[in-house]
């Protein structure tokens, strides 16, 4: 077994897990082109790939019980350049074509969000797989920065041809073929079928937080398009450069990673979700677009150390051959609150508030100032066995 060849497979599928947030850069134009359509329909085109990526990361786990984990990953990798393909050439004909991309790439995106952790889990262990997870999310935003970036400029000539930069799957699927071992699937033992073996309650713990950050993280990621453009700060380039900007900081913080949870030890969630708190509220009091490229930096600095944290946690207490499903549900709980979060703010700002695209933003910040006080509530209450055991 080569490492070097599996790292370097696992880093080349992180390097386009979030190849779906390019929808976010373009989701003003998507709305323009069709008027008629609702936006909540319209910000589904960004919100599906979450709600498919669930509903598949639940089912990934046991399918890996089943099937290797390298075909897994291959038949993800060419569903998403397939959907890639078909918004480029049909996307501005019907909304429904993008959205049935969506569909595809949301397959992907399930699959490999789920396995590139669980790969980690299955050939490295101890400060070795911490360090490659905060590695892989670099990976996650730094692939996401150069990919929005481009899609970006792309976007600036027509906005379907955002979708172009999906050929860079291509290198990807030859890269993963040829380093990525075809291991048979890891099934469990007959006593960890048994009662005992059930999935532990930080996993579920876990699961709650991430979730509700997400949710609320959600926020950011598919109305700031709109807001960019209803208060004439910029077009899709500039949606597109502030999710380069966010994802770029995610990056460095991955690489840093490491230091940064020996240093911030169980309170590493706390501190994320506090940063991204920050952000939304700048957003809100400034309405700028130096707060949004600041608030951009707040938020990947906090998803990016919100997701390893919360993969290592949930992979360091269970068995091998549930790390695959510990690890779905956590993804899952994730992709959960990425799809519901429009389906819930703005019905109740478009109520209480006539649909102002600014307080939603301070709706963020407060439910983060409430969630990191639950987080560290429970922390001190319950201690690291409740937390986040094994972090050390």
């Amino acid at each position: 077994m080569n490492k070097q060849k599996i790292r370097a497979a696992i880093l080349a599928i992180s390097s386009v897990v979030m190849i779906t947030l390019i929808a976010s850069a373009v989701l003003a134009d998507i709305a323009a082109q069709f008027p008629n359509i609702d936006k909540s329909v319209i910000q589904m085109v960004l919100t599906i790939p979450s709600l498919v990526g669930m509903v598949i990361s639940l089912m990934s786990g046991p399918l890996s019980s089943r099937v290797s984990k390298k075909s897994l990953v291959l038949y993800g990798l060419v569903l998403a350049l397939a959907g890639g393909f078909l918004a480029l050439v049909f996307g501005k004909v019907n909304i429904y074509i993008l959205l049935f991309s969506s569909v595809l790439v949301g397959i992907s995106s399930g699959i490999n969000g789920t396995l590139t952790m669980s790969l980690i889990a299955d050939y490295f262990t101890g400060d070795e797989r911490s360090s490659l997870m905060g590695l892989q999310s670099a990976f996650v935003n730094g692939g996401s920065m150069v990919i929005l970036f481009i899609s970006a400029m792309l976007a600036g000539i027509q906005w379907n041809y955002a979708y172009l930069v999906y050929i860079i799957l291509i290198p990807v699927i030859f890269i993963v073929a040829k380093n990525l071992p075809d291991d048979k699937p890891v099934k469990a033992d007959k006593s960890e079928n048994n009662s005992s073996d059930k999935l532990s309650t930080t996993v579920y713990y876990i699961c709650f937080i991430l979730f509700l950050f997400s949710t609320l993280l959600g926020i950011f990621q598919t109305n700031i398009a709109m807001f960019i453009s209803d208060n004439n700060l910029g077009d899709a380039s500039t949606t597109g450069l502030v999710n380069s900007v966010m994802t770029g900081a995610g990056a460095f913080t991955g690489v840093i990673y490491g230091r940064l949870k020996k240093l911030l030890k169980n309170y590493v969630m706390a501190v994320s979700i506090g940063a991204t708190a920050l952000g939304m509220l700048l957003i809100y009091t400034s309405g700028s677009l130096p707060s949004i490229f600041i608030a951009g930096i707040l938020s990947g600095f906090g998803l990016s150390t919100m997701m390893p944290t919360a993969m290592f946690t949930v992979s360091a207490v269970t068995s091998p051959a549930k790390n695959a499903t510990a690890i779905a549900i956590t993804n899952a709980a994730s992709s959960i609150g990425m799809f519901i979060s429009p389906l819930i703010v703005n019905p109740i700002v478009n109520k209480l508030f006539n649909g102002a695209e600014e307080i939603k933003f301070l709706f963020a910040a407060a439910g983060l100032i409430i969630v990191a006080a639950i987080y560290i509530f429970v922390n001190i209450g319950m201690g690291k066995k409740a937390a986040q055991p094994a972090m050390e």
